[in-house]
């Protein structure tokens, strides 16, 4: 039975040096999967509570809207049993990864 193991790296470049990693070691392509962080589309609510705790983040608006903000990437691996599991664990983590 396939399971499926999510890291998140700080920065995309090391998320696809993960990922060319993985491929390299024999994961077949179809079981590594790449998604880029984005933000989240604004709403009304989330803006008027976001402007609101944003002026009382130490540091202010700016300060706030730069720890928001999430430039790396998600790899998600399909591994199939608990050596591959472990291998993709330590491939990743080689490149900075964190349990997402």
């Amino acid at each position: 039975m396939t399971r499926t193991i999510h890291r998140n790296f700080p920065q995309m470049s090391d998320a696809e040096s993960a990922r060319s990693a993985l491929l390299s070691s024999g994961f077949p392509q179809s079981s590594v999967k790449l998604t880029k962080h984005a933000e989240l589309p604004p709403s009304v609510a989330t803006s008027t509570v976001g402007n609101l705790l944003d002026s009382l983040t130490p540091g202010g608006p700016a300060a706030a809207a730069a720890a928001r903000h999430r430039a790396g990437a998600m790899l998600s691996v399909d591994v199939y049993d608990d050596d591959d599991h472990d291998k993709a664990d330590s491939i990743m983590g080689g490149y900075g990864a964190t349990e997402a």
